[in-house]
């Protein structure tokens, strides 16, 4: 839809805003090569607008999500929200059960969102 991302990092700066395909290049540093097409759908998924992810806010915003894959084998997901027409990417995981997320990519310094938390819906 609107192909335009932005990336929270780990240490909270955002990267300027980037497509959809310069931004699955940047997240492909941070994961395997067999979890790329996972990636690539979940990107797909979050331009078209995500899931809601419950009760939790970021940065005073309703968090979406999106994943792809298969517990247990390989998935990717990816935690956002969107705010005028951009989509801010500030974590990135994996299935850890049939509706709970592993952080085991990247996540934030602290709360809800850190790295290696998991977060149920």
């Amino acid at each position: 839809m609107a192909d335009r991302f932005i990336i929270i990092k780990s240490d909270g700066k955002q990267t300027t805003v980037m497509n959809q395909t310069k931004t699955a290049n940047y997240l492909k540093n941070l994961i395997n090569s067999n979890r790329h097409a996972n990636l690539n759908q979940s990107l797909n998924d979050v331009d078209a607008g995500g899931k809601a992810t419950g009760d939790y806010t970021f940065n005073g915003k309703p968090v979406k999500h999106s994943s792809s894959g298969i517990m247990g084998v390989k998935s990717v997901s990816l935690f956002f929200y969107i705010q005028d027409g951009v989509n801010y990417i500030f974590a990135m995981g994996e299935h850890a059960g049939s509706s709970s997320y592993k952080l085991t990519d990247y996540g934030q310094p602290t709360g809800d969102f850190q790295k290696n938390r998991t977060i149920s819906i």
